[in-house]
């Protein structure tokens, strides 16, 4: 008896011996080009070593600024780094120079309002795209980005609500927020309708967040508050579609601190009816037109402010889409 079991160990110990072992998945990133009928936009993307067919995985979007580049956005923000250390994907659409030979996205003219169509539609079409070619969960489905990029996030998030579920905004101006100067753009209060508006049937109260530097000569600060109160404004109507201020600009709480060796920083946080935090701005001292806490190795970044992408990832992933 004892020489058959050991004859069965001997055969089991040879099998496992001769059985592959599954190697760890690397990480991989992917590229291409999305064409409609407004133009076409080249993109670049990444997908974490954690990936698996078949098991949904959150997706940002990330806008880089004029005259970046996916790549340079991507070295600076640090997206990619954080998405394999959390397990989500990034997409980096890239401005066309024929579009805009400046690399900026066109958030200022009138056309780039609005749903289903010009950059809009050319951003949301690339969502579709890596949503069909990976399994994507559509609740966590995030927009984020710088300046121009910025502005653009505030767009996509009003335009397509159903699929956004949370943006993330640097340096970035209002709906319909053109000049987006020292005076800073139109109304809040007429660019928070214009959005509620844009976002139609669709309407929901989206969660934003926003960073901004006190001493940023391109977006002057003016303009990260009123990306505050054009939000509190969009988020007030399509929370139960009346004008009534159940969701407003003025800050429930307020936090500060000072990253070590590095920039101090004050955060507001604003909360909706039921006291849940609805919208964030956290103004960076001293800091200029810059990706806070972003690496040198990109343009427009200031490693020394407070880690934007970690702080960006931490609020979309507390605000997937209900």
């Amino acid at each position: 008896m004892r020489h058959r079991i050991r004859i069965v160990l001997v055969l089991v110990a040879a099998a496992l011996a001769l059985s592959p072992v599954a190697p760890a998945q690397a990480s991989s990133t992917f590229s291409g080009y999305y064409t409609n009928s407004y133009g076409t936009l080249y993109y670049e993307g990444f997908v974490p070593s954690s990936y698996r067919a078949g098991t949904a995985l959150p997706l940002v979007v990330a806008l880089h600024g004029c005259t970046q580049t996916t790549g340079d956005f991507a070295a600076g923000t640090r997206w990619s780094t954080k998405a394999e250390s959390q397990g989500f994907l990034v997409v980096y659409p890239q401005q066309s120079y024929y579009q805009n030979s400046a690399l900026c996205w066109n958030w200022s003219t009138w056309n780039d309002q609005f749903r289903g169509q010009y950059e809009p539609s050319q951003i949301a079409g690339i969502v579709g795209v890596v949503k069909s070619s990976y399994t994507v969960d559509p609740k966590r489905v995030f927009v984020t980005g710088i300046s121009a990029g910025g502005a653009m996030s505030v767009i996509m998030a009003a335009t397509y609500p159903d699929v956004f579920a949370s943006a993330s905004i640097s340096a970035g101006c209002e709906y319909d927020g053109y000049p987006c100067g020292s005076s800073g753009g139109q109304s809040p209060t007429t660019s928070g309708n214009e959005a509620y508006s844009a976002m139609g049937g669709y309407a929901r109260s989206v969660p934003v967040q926003v960073f901004q530097g006190t001493s940023d000569s391109v977006v002057p600060p003016v303009n990260g508050g009123q990306v505050i109160s054009q939000w509190a404004q969009t988020d007030d109507r399509a929370s139960d579609g009346i004008d009534n201020n159940n969701i407003d600009d003025v800050a429930d709480a307020t936090t500060s601190g000072t990253v070590p060796g590095g920039r101090a920083w004050t955060r507001y946080t604003y909360k909706d009816g039921a006291g849940a935090p609805v919208l964030e701005k956290t103004l960076v001292t001293g800091m200029g037109h810059a990706w806070s806490g972003g690496c040198s190795c990109g343009s427009y970044t200031d490693p020394s402010g407070p880690d934007a992408t970690s702080l960006a990832w931490t609020w979309f992933a507390a605000h997937p889409k209900p």
